[in-house]
């Protein structure tokens, strides 16, 4: 379990803390750092991970481009709920309305310095590369197969009950914000994996999603989404 784990671990526990400014640390330095460990992490166990191939991959570039127009689409969907008058308002604003992670732009403190453009680049870097790997090897790679084995390594690449189907995509959806949107995202680079049977198809979706929002947020100042 370690190889799949660890490095979800030393990626997702500094998000939760890192634009507290915790022990006086900038969200630039623990941003970085996290991306840091989970890449040195993944280099250690690099070899126990599935080995390349090319089976799907165009699938998810594809899929890739569709996730990143429903991920813009239904954040505004979201946005645009009102729940007011509704019996059991406060209840359901908990699961429908989570609100947003916390807006971070990148370029504010006086415009762009050589400094704040660097972090960009390493914020662009992380999306792109270490978000995708770290994330699918533990979403897919581990969760969906533990979820129907717990000798995880016995079950096949893209092998789903409906059970680990929506058990990942609800616990998926969970971690984000933009709740809906995470539903459906989720639910659909499943269905890739299922479909490719290939781990690195679900990665390059997940890369080319993210790569094209790091876009689309810098572009529109969407920082909500960063």
């Amino acid at each position: 379990m370690l190889p799949y784990v660890l490095p979800f671990l030393l990626y997702v526990i500094p998000t939760t803390f890192e634009s507290s400014g915790v022990f006086g640390l900038s969200y630039e330095f623990l941003c970085t750092m996290k991306g840091v460990m989970a890449a040195v992490a993944l280099g250690i166990f690099w070899k126990r991970y599935a080995v390349f191939r090319m089976d799907g991959v165009w699938w998810g570039v594809i899929c890739g481009i569709v996730g990143l127009l429903l991920w813009i689409g239904l954040d505004r969907v979201q946005s645009s709920i009102s729940l007011e008058g509704i019996p059991g308002a406060e209840l359901l604003k908990i699961w429908l309305l989570p609100g947003e992670r916390v807006g971070f732009n990148p370029l504010s403190a006086g415009g762009p310095s050589a400094a704040q453009l660097l972090f960009v680049l390493v914020r662009i870097l992380e999306m792109m590369l270490i978000v995708p790997l770290v994330e699918e090897f533990f979403w897919r790679g581990f969760l969906s197969r533990y979820l129907i084995s717990e000798q995880f390594q016995s079950v096949a690449e893209g092998a789903f009950t409906r059970w680990s189907f929506l058990g990942v995509t609800v616990i998926f959806a969970l971690m984000h914000t933009e709740i809906l949107a995470a539903l459906a995202w989720c639910a659909l680079i499943n269905t890739l994996y299922w479909y490719t049977r290939n781990i690195w198809s679900c990665v390059v979706m997940h890369g080319v999603t993210n790569g094209l929002l790091a876009a689309y947020i810098l572009l529109t100042a969407n920082w909500h989404l960063w």
